[in-house]
């Protein structure tokens, strides 16, 4: 394509048309004669000193790639390899190149948000690019299997259509098993809980029975919920149309996420309006990766635009334009039938099979079924966190932040013309909407002085117990106060411009919101009933407060199970040596379904010969001195290092501890840690990518989820057993809970927890059959207390003991080589 270099302001960068013959020098990309010249430069991201920056432009033109660094952008594109200097060239040849074959109101737009001088590259571009055009809808029709699968052995079998369709597959035991179980609880009815470990192949040994019994039961209703999007993602693109096309192509899938992912169309003209007219308009370049990808996406699903998600500043962007039930005015909204959230909702409830999230199905659930509708089987995926995130979705909280987001929709202070009342059709001098502006001023005021107030209450840790509130009540009185007022002024606008039907509707969302604040703080306000915890909580600077419900099972017996007619639960780690009590009773599901029951998957891997769990002897103890811990630790992970070389994930239950244990390896072994080198996604690829045995620290959620097969992982360190901290406040209502009803806290509640947790961790080091590696545990109670009996009888191979730590590190040293002796190096594959 011939560019008009010219006009662009860049013929000096480029000696022929379409970017041939641009010439390289000192890092961006300029003509031979540039620098005699004095011609512009171009750099790419933060640090191009002085050049013009063209990372905004590329982000914007190529929202959707996965990363927009240089390498990898280059790579997106597909373009040949060179210096840094010739991918920037490159990049920005391939993006001005681009923007002719957009639509011309996606440039416009484009124009309009992005600074100059890239908004004048976009201008001069605007005559080439393609009027807007609407696409054309082609349905396809289904086509019908050759042979129609009876059963899961005809699917899953040696010689069924899976196995015919993928030459590389392998028929697994374990899968075959849980499959026929599974096609069993959903043809009789009840609940099954099945323990699936990795490689077992369970995500298709519960679709096939789902899928089958779609096609034979047309009044059936599935919908399979799983804790992650990720996983979400790929069961709902990956291995659903595989088997849906060959076992049932007739029936209907469809995946739903919460609200808060799609974009709504009405916020977005109404938030550009504000950034363009009024104080805020060098926020609109944040905006610019939406632009181009609302003009392609089909679902308005923000997780599909990686370049709008990867900038910090999109949080707060995104709060202001999202779908929310308080912001949404239905049926009065213009943009009603191209509304992502409400076509998504649609496929959804239309749909045979619909895959969700935890916390969709239990916010679905908690509104008694308004979003999905009516189902009669449910599959949970990732059930070991069902429960935590039951007791999430159920939490109600007040903060700082989201009393300033219902302001900012409402009446936003520094804005008089901006927010609900701003768009009113009402003089600028009315006086209600004076009044309202007045009233929606003063309330972020009243709630810091709450905040403030509380916080004289409370103790210095982070999270914890709320105690008696009665010191702040008038505080809490006042803040009430405020909010009703600001109420008032609402309801009696909205009755003002009732004819103005989406204006009206968007008040009484608002109305709904300050409703919610005000009876969460009258919660807060009593004590707490039996089954509930106050809690408060610090992050950022800034604090929250939180009622949550203790025991979930009684809710989900009242509002998830009564119309199910199957239920099943999977994950890698349900059960304490095959006994699945704990987690039938957290979950409700003994009391909810008369035939209740549990298997474990046979696994295909063999742990013997492919994983050592090492325990050094003579170890400081965990629970001794911090700092004593912290060195000896840090000691073991430097010899890990220089005696393997190899990648090492490090498992916390302290951000201390980690910070601590940290301080000490940088500048002298690789390492990233959690909370510090970046955001978990990049941690995990930076780790992928690294060299000569990097160390990775983290808490939390690297316990589970991570995914690092081969040489990405092959040494993984247990700092401490994870109990959870007996101070947390969920965790010790919980347990004064269990006493009260005459249960063991520690056996029945942080013993359980605790082993499964453990079980979770030392799962992300095996993840395929070819995997192998060393665990080592450095807290010696899995040794030295009875109860460690319980964590070492979880683990997929013995517990061995070290005399020492230099002699565990001696021995996996050893280990490895024997390995690598007998079935030569992976390197050599």
């Amino acid at each position: 394509m011939s560019l008009p270099w010219t006009s662009l302001g860049l013929e000096r960068f480029v000696a022929g048309a379409g970017g041939e013959g641009v010439v390289f020098a000192e890092g961006v990309p300029q003509s031979a004669s540039a620098a005699d010249l004095d011609a512009p430069r171009v750099g790419y991201g933060e640090r191009t000193g002085g050049a013009l920056d063209i990372a905004p432009l590329v982000r914007a033109v190529f929202p959707c790639a996965a990363d927009h660094g240089v390498a990898a952008i280059a790579h997106y594109l597909e373009l040949p390899d060179g210096s840094p200097a010739e991918k920037v060239g490159r990049i920005l040849v391939r993006t001005l190149e681009e923007i002719p074959i957009l639509d011309r109101d996606v440039v416009a737009l484009l124009a309009e948000v992005l600074p100059p001088p890239l908004a004048r590259f976009l201008v001069a571009l605007l005559p080439m690019s393609a009027p807007h055009e609407e696409p054309e809808t082609v349905t396809a029709k289904p086509a019908a299997p050759s042979e129609t699968p009876a059963g899961t052995e005809e699917v899953l079998g040696p010689d069924g259509i899976v196995a015919t369709a993928l030459s590389r597959y392998e028929t697994r035991s374990g899968q075959l098993a849980m499959a026929s179980r599974v096609e069993d609880v959903f043809r009789r009815g009840g609940a099954l809980s099945v323990e699936a470990g990795p490689g077992t192949g369970k995500t298709f040994a519960y679709l096939v029975p789902a899928i089958l019994k779609l096609r034979e039961d047309k009044t059936a209703r599935v919908v399979v919920c799983t804790r992650t999007k990720q996983l979400q993602e790929q069961l709902f693109r990956e291995d659903l149309p595989f088997l849906v096309e060959r076992i049932a192509p007739t029936i209907s899938t469809a995946m739903l996420k919460g609200r808060e992912n799609y974009l709504c169309l009405r916020r977005w003209e109404i938030l550009l309006q504000e950034l363009v007219n009024g104080l805020e308009r060098d926020r609109l370049a944040a905006l610019a990766p939406l632009v181009r990808w609302l003009s392609d996406t089909e679902t308005g699903d923000v997780e599909e635009n990686s370049a709008f998600l990867a900038d910090p500043s999109s949080r707060d962007l995104w709060a202001r334009l999202y779908d929310s039930p308080h912001h949404c005015v239905g049926a009065f909204c213009p943009h009603m039938e191209g509304c992502f959230s409400i076509q998504a909702r649609r496929r959804a409830r239309k749909a045979d099979l619909v895959v969700v999230n935890h916390s969709l199905l239990l916010a679905d659930a908690a509104a008694h079924g308004v979003v999905l509708g009516k189902y009669s089987h449910l599959v949970v995926d990732e059930a070991h966190a069902f429960e935590a995130a039951a007791r999430s979705a159920f939490t109600a909280s007040l903060s700082q932040s989201m009393v300033e987001r219902v302001v900012e929709q409402l009446a936003p202070p520094r804005n008089r013309r901006g927010g609900w009342v701003g768009r009113l059709p009402l003089a600028p001098e009315d006086e209600e909407a004076l009044r309202a502006g007045d009233a929606a001023a003063v309330l972020p005021g009243q709630a810091s002085r709450l905040f403030l107030s509380v916080e004289s209450v409370l103790s210095e840790e982070r999270r914890g117990r709320l105690p008696d509130l009665s010191a702040v009540r008038d505080d809490l009185e006042a803040f009430r106060v405020a909010v009703r007022g600001l109420g008032v002024g609402v309801e009696a606008l909205i009755e003002r411009v009732r004819e103005e039907q989406d204006l009206a509707r968007e008040g009484e969302g608002g109305l709904a919101a300050l409703r919610e604040l005000e009876n969460v703080a009258g919660v807060l306000a009593r004590e707490p009933n039996e089954n509930a915890v106050h809690w408060y909580e610090r992050e950022g600077g800034r604090l929250s407060l939180h009622v949550t419900p203790l025991d979930v099972a009684p809710i989900l017996a009242e509002c998830l199970y009564p119309d199910l007619e199957a239920a099943v639960l999977t994950s890698a780690t349900l059960s304490l040596g095959g006994d699945f009590t704990y987690v039938h009773r957290a979950l409700g599901v003994d009391e909810a379904f008369s035939d209740v029951q549990g298997m474990v998957a046979e696994s295909p891997f063999s742990y013997a010969g492919r994983m050592r769990i090492l325990v050094p002897r003579r170890f400081p103890a965990v629970l001794g001195d911090a700092e004593t811990y912290a060195d000896a630790l840090a000691e073991l992970l430097i010899d890990l290092h220089g005696a393997l070389h190899r990648n090492g994930l490090v498992l916390f239950t302290s951000y201390d501890l980690l910070q601590r244990v940290r301080e000490r390896l940088v500048g002298t072994v690789p390492v990233l840690a959690q909370g510090v080198d970046g955001p978990r996604t990049s941690l995990v690829e930076r780790f992928r990518r690294g060299k000569d045995g990097m160390l990775l620290l983290g808490a939390d959620s690297f316990w589970e989820g991570v995914d690092l097969p081969g040489e990405e992982l092959e040494v993984l360190v247990v700092t401490r057993l994870p109990f959870a901290v007996p101070t947390d406040p969920v965790f010790a209502a919980l347990s004064e809970r269990y006493e009260r009803t005459g249960r063991e806290p520690f056996y029945e509640l942080a013993l359980p927890q605790a082993v499964l947790r453990l079980r979770q961790g030392v799962g992300r080091l095996i993840r395929t059959q070819r995997d192998r590696g060393v665990v080592v545990v450095t807290d010696d109670r899995i040794r030295t207390k009875s109860y460690g009996r319980k964590f070492a009888e979880g683990l997929p191979v013995p517990v061995e003991e070290a005399a020492s730590a230099a002699d565990l590190v001696l021995e996996a040293a050893a280990w490895f080589e024997r390995l690598e002796d007998e079935e030569g190096s992976p390197q050599a594959d």
